[in-house]
């Protein structure tokens, strides 16, 4: 599990153990800039020769989505609906 170290300067140094869901839940919340910075640290640390990049994720429609799975004819329409809907409200696709 990672940890965090905090350095104190009346006090010794201290080490907390945090989740890789909550590392991840911190990252998630900081800026594009933020984000950037972090992996050019996270380059370098690991002694990369090129940097790490963000790279956009690039998403399907969600017609395409459902024409490859109704394709497949492994679905049944009742389930392809509720897939439709919850892609339509997921973070993804707003």
């Amino acid at each position: 599990m990672p940890k965090i170290v905090f350095k104190e300067t009346v006090t010794k140094e201290r080490e907390i153990e945090i989740s890789i869901e909550a590392l991840c839940a911190l990252i998630d919340k900081l800026t594009l800039e933020e984000k950037k910075e972090l992996l050019r640290k996270l380059s370098v640390s690991v002694k990369k020769k090129k940097p790490l990049e963000l790279i956009p994720f690039k998403r399907d429609k969600v017609e395409s989505i459902l024409a490859d799975l109704r394709d497949t004819d492994l679905y049944e329409e009742d389930f392809l609906q509720d897939l439709e809907e919850g892609l339509k409200k997921s973070s993804v696709y707003r």
